[in-house]
């Protein structure tokens, strides 16, 4: 006898399943408005509190930041493009530093006109800018881990010292980074979209950060290929974007090759003359500290490093000769010094500059007198080796042939692997790893949360 029985199934209330699609839709944009808060918090306070002495407005004064407000000085007056000293005539064009930071600082100028006025909104916009890069950080690596790995990414982002410290100084890092994510960011959007249009926009974005330090210009073209080649990305998409970088980049190369020749320190290629051969000296960031100093040391060191520039932009294969001279006269120094630069350049204490976090002098640094922010510093600095090491292994994860991984992963470790390579090869100081402190700290969650899953499945 078969017998008919009715099952029943719970249900869940409409009104219950239509909040939580609601909570759900306002998780992702409260965690990001909240991350944004809190980095921009902390950036403010600092650049409020913190006293830098920087004082690019001196005549006589020397350092990056003087360079960067001359140039932006020349533009607002004469639009003129030039590390000149103020003057009351225009000064000849030169291609020593790249154009995007200092056409920032000049628009602030020509709303601003008084120094306090301008510095004050220099610092706030610098501030707003590195916590949007922050943002801009846990967007491009949403699909990538669990939501708690991606807010523990964007909390550390958050704090991270140098990157804090690093909006109170006038130099290009903080635009740079801001505008390197904005790239990847806006590639995870054409590679989900499938859009040209997108990877369009995605290379004009590279080609800004490019714009702003030149050390990108090839990353655009090497990326398109790479996803070519990898069958990550059509053909029409690749080309978008690398075509999109190089026409916006295309006319200051132009430009720079049409300058009269001059002084080869004038240029751009003067100045990557000048970081190969200081980064080819295992001796130069002791020698530069002690030559501040005046210790007789140091400054025997850097005048024969000043020797060995010049007569490299004097004769290329002179210079060339004596670098390959000092080199082979002892071969296993230099080899192991070449291996050792990824790690100095991911490094915590700043070479060039006054140690620790700081580039220049600064006093009444909420990283020295508040406990809070001190116990923050402390945690940053002992998780920096391991930060480093995870990095390097997401990198590798993401680039995995058979790893089961979306494009954007992988786009994010070829940048990362990428500016190492270039510094390696360049000079590796932490300064310049600024910048990419937020792409570090995402690749190493990825690793560390692809290593929580493989436990987890143990």
């Amino acid at each position: 006898m078969l017998v008919h029985t009715r099952c029943h199934f719970p249900t869940i209330p409409y009104t219950l399943m239509t909040d939580s699609v609601r909570r759900k839709r306002w998780q992702w944009p409260l965690l990001l408005f909240l991350l944004w808060g809190f980095a921009f918090g902390i950036r403010y306070h600092y650049v409020v509190h913190a006293q830098v002495f920087q004082p690019a407005n001196v005549i006589n004064a020397r350092a990056d930041a003087v360079e960067y407000y001359d140039y932006a000085l020349n533009l607002s007056r004469y639009a003129t493009f030039s590390k000149a000293p103020p003057s009351e005539e225009p000064p000849s064009s030169d291609s020593f530093r790249d154009p995007g930071y200092p056409v920032l600082l000049a628009a602030w100028m020509k709303i601003y006109g008084k120094w306090n006025s301008w510095y004050a909104a220099v610092l706030l916009s610098q501030a707003l800018l590195s916590s949007l890069t922050v943002v801009l950080m846990v967007a491009l690596a949403r699909h990538w881990m669990p939501g708690i790995w991606l807010a523990l990414a964007g909390l550390l982002m958050s704090i991270w010292p140098h990157s804090v410290a690093m909006s109170s100084y006038l130099l290009s890092e903080t635009l740079f980074g801001f505008l390197a994510a904005l790239g990847l960011f806006l590639l995870r959007i054409s590679l989900e979209r499938g859009s040209t249009r997108w990877a369009a926009i995605s290379g004009i974005g590279f080609s800004l950060a490019a714009l702003t330090n030149a050390i990108l210009i090839p990353f655009s073209p090497m990326l398109a290929a790479y996803l070519l080649a990898r069958k990550k990305a059509s053909r029409k998409l690749c080309a978008a974007l690398a075509i999109a970088a190089i026409a916006v980049i295309g006319p200051w190369m132009l430009r720079n090759g049409l300058l009269p020749a001059g002084a080869g320190q004038s240029s751009s290629s003067g100045r990557a003359l000048v970081n190969l051969v200081q980064g080819s000296w295992p001796s130069y960031h002791p020698a530069y500290q002690a030559a501040m100093r005046h210790e007789p040391d140091g400054v025997v060191i850097s005048a024969a490093i000043d020797r060995e520039i010049a007569t490299l932009q004097s004769s290329p294969s002179a210079g060339l000769a004596l670098i390959e001279h000092r080199m082979t006269s002892r071969p296993g120094e230099y080899v192991w010094w070449y291996l050792s630069k990824p790690a100095l350049l991911w490094d915590w204490d700043i070479r060039i500059g006054q140690g620790d976090i700081y580039v220049y002098p600064t006093r009444n640094s909420p990283f020295k007198t508040e406990p809070v922010f001190r116990a923050i510093a402390a945690l940053c600095r002992a998780l920096n080796p391991w930060l480093f090491v995870l990095a390097i292994a997401g990198a590798v994860l993401a680039l995995l042939p058979k790893a089961q991984t979306s494009p954007g992963p992988a786009a994010a470790a070829l940048m990362l692997l990428f500016v190492t390579l270039i510094y390696s090869i360049l000079q590796a100081e932490p300064r310049y790893s600024v910048p990419f402190r937020g792409l570090e700290i995402v690749l190493a969650t990825y690793a560390a949360s692809r290593a929580s899953a493989a436990v987890a499945l143990l």
